[in-house]
């Protein structure tokens, strides 16, 4: 299993202005799992505790974070691992596509330059080594021209070319497992499909595992092979295909099916 998470609770202590106050719960009892090959999705509305969970499953919260349970990533136990073993399970075994590109790219610096950084300064590889991979990777995620996409700056490309550019970043080390935090919901509908292609493929040649975070329960259900939906930080109920949604049986579940805006057919002219 590459995601295996049991029982994890996550609460915050509270701030220095009350030191006595209790503190926050935010999830409980997230059971979830990914292995090789899944696409698995992680539904709710904002506010449920989607990226919450992920953040907790890659320990990047800090001392106010009170976590119980398990989590492993790739075989390794997060829970109480000392901070090396946290950082090389990132840099190693998950890569984390997020939302918003634009904020995951420094903006002054070359697109070859960001994405060769890693790989020279925490993987150890010479920059020949780097620059071939990330041109290669440039041309599997769709950008043509990669050699010159390297030389560009972030601003000068659009939001779809650099989701893509975003999504060769997180394969460069060859993770087993990616986390996708919304990596779609910002784009239009033609290039949220191409992404989800290139998702698809990747997951399929490579044998990756990938949890798809998303508030779009239809497009979780067109994708994924299980999905688990999330409310206030529980996980009211896990759907697996086919009949997903005919088999979606929870009250808030339902009202998420019914809440997706549906196309009236056309009316005979």
């Amino acid at each position: 299993m590459l995601l295996d998470i049991t029982n994890l609770e996550l609460a915050f202590a509270a701030g220095p202005s009350d030191p006595g106050a209790d503190p926050t719960p935010i999830l409980r009892g997230i059971s979830l799992g990914v292995d090789r090959g899944e696409l698995v999705g992680l539904v709710g509305e904002s506010g449920s505790g989607k990226s919450t969970t992920v953040r907790a499953a890659l320990r990047l919260y800090g001392d106010e974070a009170r976590i119980s349970g398990s989590i492993r990533v790739d075989g390794v136990e997060m829970v109480g691992a000392d901070p090396a073993t946290r950082r090389r399970v990132r840099a190693e075994s998950v890569a984390l596509v997020q939302q918003d590109p634009r904020a995951a790219l420094n903006p002054v610096r070359r697109i070859g330059d960001s994405l060769a950084e890693r790989l020279v300064r925490v993987h150890g590889w010479s920059r020949g080594r780097a620059d071939e991979r990330i041109r290669e990777l440039l041309g599997a995620v769709g950008l043509s021209q990669p050699e010159r996409r390297m030389r560009q700056y972030p601003h000068e490309l659009s939001g779809g070319m650099l989701q893509r550019v975003v999504i060769a970043a997180a394969l460069s080390t060859d993770p087993a497992l990616i986390l996708a935090d919304e990596a779609t919901s910002a784009l239009d509908v033609t290039t949220q499909a191409e992404i989800i292609a290139i998702f698809q493929r990747q997951i399929r040649e490579r044998g990756l595992g990938m949890l798809f975070i998303t508030h779009d329960l239809h497009l979780a259900a067109a994708i994924c092979d299980r999905i688990h939906v999330l409310r206030h930080g529980e996980i009211v109920e896990t759907l697996a295909k086919p009949g997903l949604f005919a088999e979606a049986a929870h009250p808030y579940t339902r009202s998420l099916i019914e809440a997706a805006p549906v196309l009236a057919p056309k009316e005979p002219s």
